[in-house]
């Protein structure tokens, strides 16, 4: 009997559900697809899954074997195609998980950006709070509405000496109080 009718009747008993058919393959090429396997995936255990996985394939559709191929040449094809399939999983896995710690790191500093922004807004806020109130008057209409330092000075009928002076101590001040953020 020649090596391919031997693996025709091996086909045929396998098709019939024969269990002597089955551990045959599986002990003639078992190890041999594990290597070939680890070849493509570049992981022992892996290797193990998709060869194991190939052959469980095999014995639920058993009745759909080729006659006319070679039992050699149809695992070690299912076990390449099964290789190449897990690689290209792989492959989209580390897009996405990528992808995704990009953007779990991005939402991380918008979500740290805005509490600094708005823990430094509320320092702000209680540094000019602790101003003296002709102080506080002068920074505002300084720094929030954007009144130039002469124009203060003809409002509250004082020098522009004077609101440079009260301008400077709020500044002062302010930094004091902000220097946990500079």
């Amino acid at each position: 009997m020649t090596l391919k009718e031997l693996e025709q009747v091996t086909v045929l008993a396998l098709k019939e559900g024969s269990i002597d058919a089955f551990n045959l393959c599986y002990d003639l090429y078992y190890k041999a697809l594990c290597s070939f396997a680890n070849f493509f995936v570049k992981q022992p255990a892996i290797a193990e899954e998709i060869t194991q996985n190939v052959f469980l394939e095999v014995w639920i559709n058993r009745e759909k074997l080729p006659v006319n191929s070679s039992v050699k040449g149809y695992l070690m094809t299912a076990v390449k195609h099964d290789c190449l399939d897990h690689l290209k999983h792989k492959k989209i896995e580390e897009k996405y998980a990528g992808h995704y710690l990009r953007t779990a790191h991005e939402s991380y500093e918008d979500i740290f950006q805005e509490l600094v922004t708005r823990d430094l807004q509320i320092s702000l806020d209680l540094a000019i709070n602790k101003l003296p109130k002709h102080c506080r008057e002068i920074f505002l209409m300084s720094r929030y509405n954007y009144i130039p330092y002469n124009e203060i000075a003809a409002n509250l009928n004082i020098s522009v000496k004077t609101v440079e002076n009260q301008i400077g101590k709020a500044l002062k001040i302010v930094r004091k109080e902000l220097a946990p953020f500079l």
